[in-house]
């Protein structure tokens, strides 16, 4: 398919969409993102729900409209909710960024940019050694071209500057007439990847677009020696304590020497601590409630010059933790709510954020503790935490370094035993009865002189709407009459009266009514 692109002399003063084609509403800028590939085509990412659209370009320097897309290909995404339109690549008058818009050239939406520029390409990247921090040293190369979207040709970039730089060092080389360029290269030994990135500087003509590769590097073995009064960290809740150690590493011949001076540590509060020159370190953290204070490479397993290496400092914090004003009940949709305030004493040292808490649930309250949900708590700030509940058993919450007591929740079991709508079908406007029994207690037993409400759902329909209510007879039987008006389903329901029982609910009785 050839794309319906219209292409103008600035003299021509503007374009009107081809005959035939529509505008596009304003609100496709919005639903949809456009922007050119490298081969010059327009693409825009819209929902599939959207029209194919109808584009123009407009020439920044002269303020003409220079080119008209409205035909397009359709790709659709991996989650086949939004596509991509495609137009054939575009042929412009000249190289540069223009302008892209809809609706008509009095009343249009400006949608961004197409880069209509020379497209750069850095390819075949390689080094010509590996490096380690015996050996810093290697050569990168690659080869640097561009690429026409007026004549689809790609050719050398030649005698152009390339920025070649990683983490800490950063430097220039030129291409030659094949756009090759080959450069000496020394890495720090303390950056926290390998990589190295190729940058050409974007003009109106070349939109500079770069690259980047990894040299490959070989871990060295590591220590990381803590110092003996340094470990194990005891100290109250909230205190900053000082880590210090040496870090060495293990040359090729066995050797141990330290890491390079500014080997990146694990962060800590000062930000990412580094080694000095003879590899020592001091790290300053904060005790919580970790019971182990780390210390690794920056970019841990990923690190480039030594092999993983974490050394683990055990941590006591001094003081009591404890939970005060706690408070557990159920209520009679069956959910259980703590409340309660955690305390620790001494009282912490500035802020320590929140501590988990777990709730448990026991049968019996010895044997069978099962975690049932978690949250967390502030310290010397009240607590609620709902959760679903049981009809009856033992529940406890626990922080790291407290636990309460077991305490036992229940209410009385409520039942409908009997419920049924009756006579059915039914004609409408006749008088059907609704009859059943509502018990308590286990074993069950008659729950007389309470309220039981009826609740209608109209077949069709979501959600029930009150009809009325009865109160049970000293056996627990209630009985309602009812005028019929339409089919759906009716249910009884028992709302807890003296905080003692759980709500209940009857079965779903369905009740044909005809004409």
């Amino acid at each position: 398919m050839t794309s319906a692109i219209v292409i103008a002399a600035a003299a021509v003063g503007g374009l009107a969409a081809p005959a035939g084609a529509e505008e596009t509403r304003p609100g496709f800028c919005s639903s949809g993102r456009m922007f050119a590939d490298h081969e010059g085509s327009l693409v825009i990412d819209a929902m599939e729900t959207d029209r194919k659209p109808v584009v123009h370009l407009r020439d920044k320097k002269t303020g003409q409209r220079v080119a008209t897309v409205s035909e397009f290909r359709t790709d659709r995404h991996e989650d086949m909710r939004e596509v991509a339109f495609i137009s054939q690549p575009l042929k412009l008058p000249a190289i540069g960024i223009y302008g892209l818009e809809i609706g008509s050239e009095a009343d249009h939406v400006t949608c961004g940019d197409f880069d209509y520029r020379l497209r750069t390409e850095v390819k075949d990247m390689s080094a010509t050694d590996q490096v380690s921090l015996d050996n810093l040293k290697t050569t990168v190369s690659a080869v640097v071209t561009t690429f026409d979207p007026r004549t689809a040709v790609t050719a050398p970039l030649a005698n152009t500057k390339v920025t070649i730089k990683n983490e800490a060092v950063t430097q220039e080389a030129t291409t030659d007439a094949q756009g090759k360029l080959t450069s000496p290269f020394t890495f720090r030994g303390t950056e926290t990847s390998s990589h190295v990135s190729f940058g050409l500087q974007a003009t109106s003509d070349m939109d500079g677009k770069g690259a980047s590769f990894e040299v490959p590097a070989v871990p060295q073995r590591a220590v990381i020696a803590i110092n003996p009064a340094s470990q194990p960290i005891v100290a109250p809740l909230g205190a900053i304590a000082t880590v210090k150690g040496q870090a060495l590493r293990i040359a090729a011949d066995g050797t141990r020497r330290p890491v390079p001076e500014g080997t990146p540590l694990t962060a800590d509060l000062t930000g990412a601590p580094v080694t000095k020159a003879d590899g020592r370190f001091e790290r300053k953290v904060k005790v919580d409630w970790q019971n182990t204070v780390e210390t690794s490479w920056a970019n841990g397993r990923y690190y480039p010059w030594l092999e993983f290496k974490n050394h683990s400092i055990t941590v006591n914090t001094t003081g009591q933790v404890s939970f005060s004003q706690y408070k557990a009940a159920i209520d009679s949709a069956r959910r259980v709510t703590f409340t309660g305030v955690l305390g620790f004493k001494p009282a912490p040292s500035g802020i320590v954020g929140d501590m988990p808490v777990t709730a448990w649930y026991s049968v019996d309250g010895k044997t069978g503790w099962k975690k049932r949900g978690t949250f967390t708590a502030d310290f010397s700030t009240p607590f609620t935490h709902t959760l679903p509940g049981n009809s009856d058993g033992y529940w406890r919450l626990s922080s790291q370094y407290a636990m309460t007591e077991p305490v036992r929740l229940t209410r009385t079991a409520t039942t409908f035993t009997y419920f049924n709508a009756a006579p059915e079908p039914v004609r409408k406007g006749q008088t059907f009865t609704i009859k059943g029994t509502l018990q308590h207690q286990t074993p069950a037993k008659a729950y007389g002189g309470q309220t039981v409400l009826f609740y209608f759902r109209p077949t069709g329909s979501k959600g029930f709407i009150y009809q009325g209510h009865s109160v049970t007879a000293a056996n627990g039987t209630f009985v309602h009459p009812f005028k019929a008006d339409r089919t759906g389903t009716w249910i009884a329901r028992y709302r807890d009266a003296d905080g003692k029982h759980f709500n209940a609910e009857s079965r779903q009785d369905d009740l044909v009514v005809n004409p």
